[in-house]
């Protein structure tokens, strides 16, 4: 049986991944509504492909790294060294819908996190980004929220890729649209999936940092000129 500190712990963990927590995660797609759009994803199939292709590069090479980065310089260079994280997160979020979503889903959840995870990293970074010295990006928000209630490294990574996959799998649920079940499955697939990512994000080059893949980025442009949208980006 656990002990009381764990359950305290993991109660904090399931809370901040909470599909519920009001970040506004179910108004994005990360470009996924680009692809439904062209046809490449239409089904269970194609929609666990995406998914594997988003885990391997942007969520692995981008936000796994920005959410190791901000942890551990919430231990060691403090406010500086997020103010950096921060501006570099930034640069390298090209597409501008991306960018955008980056920030609004961060910023909320810096608010959120001031109410129900307090810390004093979550309150400098959050009055860094009213001074206008940071942005507030989600997974910078989301590694600090995390990181100031003590839960470590590791588990805030795969929590965090985890949560971003559920997340996109029942936004396209809904927007392919699948069956519940479908989206059980193809998060059970996701799920073995995820402890790789979580140690390639360890062991990934510095240089390497934001690399994406071109075509997911081109979608993702192509999509705040789409006809019609479901969501923001």
């Amino acid at each position: 049986m656990g002990t009381r500190a764990d359950m305290s712990w993991t109660s904090t963990l399931l809370q901040l991944t909470d599909s519920a927590l009001p970040t506004g995660a179910f108004s994005h797609s990360f470009g996924l509504e680009a692809y439904l759009g062209s046809g490449e994803v239409s089904d269970e199939t194609t929609l666990l492909a995406w998914l594997e292709g988003f885990l391997a590069t942007q969520l692995t090479h981008t936000d796994a790294v920005v959410v190791r980065r901000a942890h551990a310089a919430s231990r060691t260079e403090g406010i500086a060294g997020i103010e950096a994280l921060d501006a570099e997160l930034t640069a390298l979020l090209i597409p501008a819908q991306i960018r955008a979503a980056s920030l609004k889903m961060g910023r909320r959840l810096l608010e959120i996190a001031r109410e129900a995870f307090p810390s004093t990293v979550v309150e400098e970074y959050s009055s860094a980004v009213a001074d206008g010295r940071c942005r507030g990006h989600h997974a910078v928000a989301f590694a600090l929220g995390g990181a100031g209630q003590g839960l470590d490294e590791e588990t805030l990574v795969e929590a965090y890729l985890y949560s971003t996959l559920t997340s996109l799998t029942y936004n396209a649920v809904r927007a392919i649209p699948l069956g519940q079940l479908a989206g059980q499955r193809v998060l059970a697939t996701l799920r073995a999936k995820v402890p790789a990512a979580v140690v390639r994000s360890r062991t990934v080059d510095p240089r390497h940092f934001g690399a994406a893949a071109p075509a997911l980025e081109i979608h993702q442009m192509r999509h705040e000129h789409q006809r019609a949208r479901l969501f923001m980006s």
